[in-house]
């Protein structure tokens, strides 16, 4: 039995791990029960929450929907521990609260994807079914009265690979040169301000004009006579 118990939970940490890189499930996971999940937890007088979070290697919140309440309500003495349980669980709103729609509000609170991050335990064969055909939803259930996490469905993994081919088709499109008429025009950033290479040549030397009328050709200077 301990030897069953370590295999459960290396399979149960595979599941998670696919579940964890696929569609981003992280702790404290969230655990969406029906009546049939509540039923052989009472029954098999455990804590649902904890042998959950056993399991799963975290921490675990049970939610209930409010059709499974009703449900429960409507089903009898024998259902008493149950319903009572039921009644003190977070509620996740979805779907109808009629007490005939129960298994469809878990459906309805896990389809498009499951954006909520919900797993889902239940007992009912049909339902479990049903949560295999949708993507990213983690489906558990009681075996050997003792809780495991089951592989992931083929349309879990199907809808894995797909957002992969999603993701690499964006980096690819991300790598690739812009085309010369899809690529932003780049703004050409100002430095400082360049001088002018006028400036920067040398100034002639500033002649007197004195020695200019001299330096003139063909023309000589005067001297004076000297008196006496």
């Amino acid at each position: 039995e301990f030897e069953m118990k370590i295999r459960k939970r290396a399979k149960a940490r595979r599941a998670l791990s696919f579940y964890r890189a696929a569609y981003g499930l992280r702790p404290p996971y969230r655990v969406l029960a029906d009546g049939t999940a509540l039923q052989t937890a009472a029954n098999l007088e455990v804590n649902l929450a904890d042998e959950l979070s056993k399991l799963l290697s975290g921490k675990v919140a049970v939610h209930v929907t409010r059709a499974v309440v009703a449900e429960l309500r409507t089903l009898g003495k024998e259902f008493k521990a149950a319903t009572a349980m039921a009644k003190r669980l977070p509620k996740i709103e979805a779907g109808s609260s009629k007490a005939a729609e129960a298994s469809q509000s878990v459906v309805d609170a896990v389809s498009a994807g499951n954006p909520q991050r919900l797993c889902v335990v239940t007992e009912d064969q049909a339902l479990q079914q049903r949560i295999a055909q949708l993507s990213a939803v983690p489906l558990l259930r009681f075996a050997r009265q003792q809780l495991v996490l089951q592989p992931p469905s083929e349309r879990s993994k199907g809808s894995a690979v797909e957002a992969v081919r999603v993701l690499e088709a964006a980096a690819d499109i991300q790598a690739k040169p812009d085309s010369p008429e899809t690529a932003p025009t780049k703004k050409r950033k100002r430095g400082p301000k360049q001088p002018n290479p006028l400036s920067c040549l040398k100034k002639r030397a500033r002649v007197a004009p004195k020695v200019a009328q001299e330096m003139q050709p063909g023309r000589r200077r005067k001297r004076r006579r000297s008196s006496g």
